[in-house]
């Protein structure tokens, strides 16, 4: 369900120089920026997330941001059964679920998408290569979730 808002949203809200066709690409707000990082806004949903600068940015506060989500989970579960989320919906991101877009096998990562795409590595002790696109899974998020602005 807040999949198919937020591209309901995206294409009316955001410009077409912002919407990136690249898939790992999150288009967002920028709510606040200090030296614990960023507070993005996802716009058609009520995420606000409190994320870490990856590199500067020179968009203004309230202005539109788009850029690459990056974080490490604890463990992946294969999940049944609920829908694409962030939890909490307002801070740092500690749950998440969402479909496995693609694998980027070579650095066990995969792209996920949850409200927003966002790159996830694996521990070492699990494999992405056990997974495959379209898995629809679960996990505790590490601290410290990025944002890398695109320039």
């Amino acid at each position: 369900m807040v999949r198919r808002a937020w591209k309901r949203v995206s294409s009316r809200a955001m410009s077409d120089s912002m919407i990136s066709s690249d898939p790992a690409v999150c288009n967002a707000r920028l709510e606040r920026a200090n030296a614990d990082g960023l507070v993005l806004s996802v716009p058609g949903t009520g995420y606000t997330l409190h994320l870490k600068a990856a590199g500067p940015t020179t968009v203004a506060i309230g202005k539109r941001i788009a850029g690459t989500v990056s974080g490490c989970a604890l463990k992946f579960n294969r999940a049944h059964a609920g829908g694409e989320f962030i939890e909490p919906t307002d801070g740092h991101p500690r749950i998440v679920q969402g479909r496995i877009r693609t694998i980027d096998a070579s650095a066990n990562r995969v792209l996920l998408q949850a409200a927003i795409p966002m790159w996830i590595t694996l521990q070492p002790d699990q494999s992405a290569r056990e997974f495959a696109a379209g898995d629809f899974v679960n996990f505790y998020m590490e601290s410290g979730v990025t944002f890398t602005p695109q320039a």
